[in-house]
């Protein structure tokens, strides 16, 4: 009897620490490999962004005359690629009889799990679950009493492209104007569409690089125009000088 108990009690060791075993080895793989996922979803997303800021140094490079044409690399990883419809930006003064616009695409990443990285009008931004954040400001200069505005503007709406793969961003350099210029300029006025998700951050984008040129406060309004653009103004600001120029690009995802 004492020999049976002994067998027993080491077959019940044997099990309770055979289920121990199992069972941390269980939520290690679980936990450990959904720790994995979270930061390479991350990371794919953090490599979008740095593709993305090259391919904005590129696009500024097209539009300084630095090079005829510029290509971007940007992986995928199960994310899309997209360019979308064109958006018009404006910018006016009493002196101007006709306001200086462009109409640009915007060319979006979208990671499929609530990221997203976005280049507009010479920005990028990025979008985590609706919060978005500007992490590349646009080719505009608010200082010293002076607005400098140099447009980007992306042309190629409708292409889109998904998976695992290798996108090349091809840009070609079209034409370059003079839009106006004006010293002194009174009662400028910015309008802008954009979608919903990025007018917030152009607004504060506006508004802090504004009162930073002209040493006065100025508040910008956003109002929504349909399920999918909102326009951002920004009324009445007098500056020294104001120019504005528009760099035409061609896009091509491939």
């Amino acid at each position: 009897m004492r020999s049976d108990g002994r067998a027993v009690s080491e077959v019940v060791g044997f099990v309770l620490v055979f289920t121990l075993v199992i069972g941390t080895v269980t939520i290690v793989y679980a936990g450990g490999f959904g720790g994995l996922d979270a930061t390479r979803d991350a990371e794919r997303v953090n490599n979008a962004e740095r593709a993305f800021d090259v391919m904005a140094n590129n696009f500024e490079q097209l539009a300084s005359g630095d090079a005829p044409n510029r290509a971007t690399e940007i992986k995928l990883s199960e994310a899309s690629l997209s360019t979308t419809s064109n958006r018009l930006t404006t910018i006016n003064a009493s002196e101007i009889d006709t306001a200086a616009g462009a109409n640009p695409v915007a060319i979006r990443y979208d990671s499929g799990d609530g990221s997203q990285i976005v280049y507009e009008l010479g920005a990028v931004i990025r979008i985590d679950d609706g919060n978005a954040v500007m992490i590349r400001e646009p080719d505009f200069l608010f200082a010293d009493n002076r607005t400098v505005v140099r447009y980007i503007s992306a042309r190629g709406s409708g292409q889109g492209t998904g998976g695992s793969t290798t996108v090349l961003v091809r840009a070609e350099k079209q034409s370059t104007a003079l839009l106006a210029t004006q010293s002194p300029a009174t009662n400028v006025t910015i309008r802008m569409r954009t979608h919903p998700e990025r007018a917030d951050v152009w607004e504060s984008y506006f508004e802090r690089e504004i009162e930073a040129a002209t040493g006065s406060s100025i508040d910008c309004d956003t109002t929504s125009v349909d399920a999918t653009t909102d326009r951002v103004v920004c009324y009445g600001f007098t500056v020294d000088s104001l120019a504005v120029s528009r760099v035409r690009v061609d896009v091509e995802l491939t």
